[in-house]
């Protein structure tokens, strides 16, 4: 006989009417909350780099002598003074700003980015938390390496490549036509009397060719220092300097270049080399998430060396030689990335893709 049924019914089997395991069961909250949470993360990024700014503005002066160095060596080397040029009454003062500025926000980049990260972290999925985790350091390693591939081997190769070039603009032939000289009233024609040559005997007028300046030297002397290019005078007053040329590399074209053209071309080029020594990361990021397989990527090699080509006349100023410096690293980057994905390449992304 089966029992009578009860007033109270059985309690429900609670354990299977439970949800699967939620991985935002901690993190999940209302919109408002979001748009607070944003808010504090804002905030934390802007002192973070206003902070850094302040800093990198009282650093400005030795970050802009480091930017332009391999100006100042390449001058030298070629035989010029070495100089920048400033050519209105504030390009120094922004100039120094603007290093001071984009030093400052690159410098608190990192904090910006893990605000950034606190605020997105929650609301992915536990393996791509991982993946970004170990995205996010090489990438900033690969783009200090391509600014730093920049500083210490392509600018010297670009500057002494145009700092040449402009050198093969000799000066012409200065000696005035007759009519010229009519009209400048210029008396130094073919019957002109010849200026006298100078002849210096044993004891005539030497000047001392130094390597080093002379630390105490008396009043009234005269030497050349090789290795500034200066000719130094010694009076009363102090020490006076006049930089010389050599009489066979003066050029029609003088390769002392404007601070603030200068500051662009190399910021610019910085840019371009960051992010072109992303490839192999960008190769990798596609392989890994099934979005293009490796594969498909080897069989395009002629269109990806057509895109690198584009990217690298965007990327850089407006001249071959930057060009084919960024387009050559740029394709090894690439068969770089090709290589390491073959270890990570997901079969089953492969798979669907021959389906």
């Amino acid at each position: 006989m089966p029992p009578m049924a009860t007033g109270t019914a059985p309690p429900p089997n609670t354990a299977s009417a439970q949800p699967p395991d939620d991985p935002f069961a901690e993190t999940r909250m209302s919109f408002g909350d979001h748009l607070e949470e944003l808010r504090r993360r804002l905030i934390y990024a802007l002192a973070g780099a206003f902070v850094a700014v302040l800093i990198t503005l009282a650093l400005g002066k030795p970050i802009l002598a480091v930017i332009y160095r391999p100006l100042l060596v390449v001058q030298y080397a070629e035989g010029l003074p070495p100089s920048i040029q400033v050519l209105a009454p504030t390009s120094a003062f922004a100039a120094y700003l603007k290093i001071g500025i984009l030093s400052g926000l690159i410098l608190s980049a990192p904090w910006g980015f893990y605000q950034l990260w606190a605020f997105v972290a929650a609301g992915l999925y536990p393996h791509e938390r991982r993946f970004v985790m170990r995205l996010v350091p090489v990438s900033a390693v690969l783009f200090v390496i391509g600014v730093l591939f920049l500083y210490y081997v392509v600018l010297p190769i670009v500057l002494h490549f145009f700092i040449r070039f402009n050198k093969t603009f000799g000066l012409p032939d200065l000696t005035p036509s007759a009519f010229q000289r009519l009209l400048l009233a210029d008396g130094t024609g073919d019957g002109a009397e010849s200026p006298a040559s100078i002849r210096l005997g044993p004891g005539g007028p030497r000047v001392a060719v130094v390597t080093k300046d002379p630390q105490a030297p008396p009043e009234g002397a005269i030497w050349f220092n090789r290795v500034t290019r200066r000719l130094m005078i010694k009076d009363a007053e102090g020490q006076w300097s006049v930089p010389l040329e050599r009489t066979d590399r003066i050029a029609t074209m003088d390769s002392r270049f404007a601070i603030d053209f200068y500051i662009s071309f190399v910021l610019m080029l910085a840019l371009g080399f960051g992010i072109a020594f992303e490839t192999p990361l960008l190769v990798f990021f596609l392989a890994w998430s099934g979005l293009v397989t490796r594969a498909e990527m080897a069989r395009g090699r002629r269109y990806v060396l057509l895109t690198v080509v584009i990217l690298a006349a965007v990327l850089t100023p407006p001249d071959v030689v930057s060009q084919l410096l960024l387009a050559m690293p740029m394709y090894i980057l690439f068969e770089l990335g090709l290589a390491a994905a073959r270890m990570v390449e997901r079969p089953a992304a492969s798979a669907e893709r021959t389906d």
